[in-house]
């Protein structure tokens, strides 16, 4: 076997690897996510009902400590398809050699067939556009690419739940208004039981809210998108450069994969509901040179 025919298998190693790690961290996060469901469910039935008080909370310890487990194996995950992700702008960017031994220990550690199960559909697409022999100015238009759709995806995902947000405040203020209402027609007696169930509805919209994240990942959905769109206007003017070094090359890939690496996981229907579209004006956008 040649050594370009051992470079091509490492670097489908490389993407088969990115491609699994990626998935079973947003099964875990979306196991997370049920599990915080759970938690939200029985905050909100606790309200409403009379639940014995050492049982609210053992089951809340129960589901917190449950939560948190699962959430620790998303990033987990996420964290070696951070590190195989590395390995491979590396690779491809600078020409470096792939660790052979590092990816076989790696797959050592996990079960036989492990990459089996990972179909073309998961890695089509996933090359880089660059036609420029492997260097510095490769690694900066490999960046200048991964920063373009990492800027565009995220600001959808920022749209998304923007709106998710203002529905649920939508919902709760409309609950809000037709309880404050009844208060006109409730008796005495009844108006404590509405005043009791118009703090409940406030407390279950603000478990819901801050349980599955929706304010914390707006926002660093929006800072991923700010700090992407800053790379890319760095690796925009270095690409013009005809002297770009190796030293700035790292240091703009390095500041994306940061950026990257404390960004949350992009949901794959996202890609898929907007990737033909992007992919078309990626063909407009990207740097042209002897094509």
């Amino acid at each position: 076997m040649t050594s370009d025919s051992h470079r091509n298998d490492d670097f489908l190693k490389l993407h088969q690897i990115i491609a699994k790690t990626f998935r079973k961290a947003k099964r875990w996060y979306v196991g997370y996510l049920f599990c915080q469901l759970v938690v939200l469910i029985f905050a909100v039935a606790s309200i409403f009902t009379q639940v014995n008080p050492n049982l609210s909370a053992l089951v809340a310890f129960l589901g917190v400590l449950a939560t948190e487990c699962v959430r620790w194996r998303s990033d987990f995950w996420k964290f070696e398809g951070e590190s195989a992700k590395r390995k491979l702008e590396a690779a491809d960017g600078f020409g470096s050699a792939v660790d052979r031994s590092s990816i076989a220990d790696w797959l050592a550690a996990k079960p036989k067939g492990f990459l089996n199960d990972v179909v073309p559909v998961e890695i089509q697409g996933s090359e880089f556009d660059s036609n420029r022999p492997a260097g510095a100015l490769r690694a900066v238009e490999n960046t200048l690419e991964s920063a373009w759709w990492s800027k565009h995806l995220s600001r959808r995902m920022v749209v998304y739940l923007s709106f998710i947000l203002f529905v649920i405040v939508a919902v709760a203020l409309i609950a809000l208004t037709f309880s404050i209402a009844s208060l006109k027609s409730a008796t005495i007696q009844q108006s404590g039981a509405v005043v009791q169930n118009v703090g409940g509805i406030l407390c279950a919209v603000l478990i819901f809210v801050f349980s599955i994240n929706v304010v914390r990942l707006l926002t660093d959905f929006f800072v991923f998108a700010a700090d992407a769109k800053e790379i890319l206007r760095r690796c925009s003017e270095l690409a013009k450069s005809s002297s770009v070094t190796e030293r700035e090359a790292l240091a703009v890939m390095h500041d994306y994969q940061i950026a990257r690496n404390s960004a949350p996981l992009l949901p794959t229907i996202v890609w898929e509901i907007h990737g033909k579209h992007l992919r078309e004006q990626w063909a407009c956008y990207r740097p042209k040179h002897g094509d």
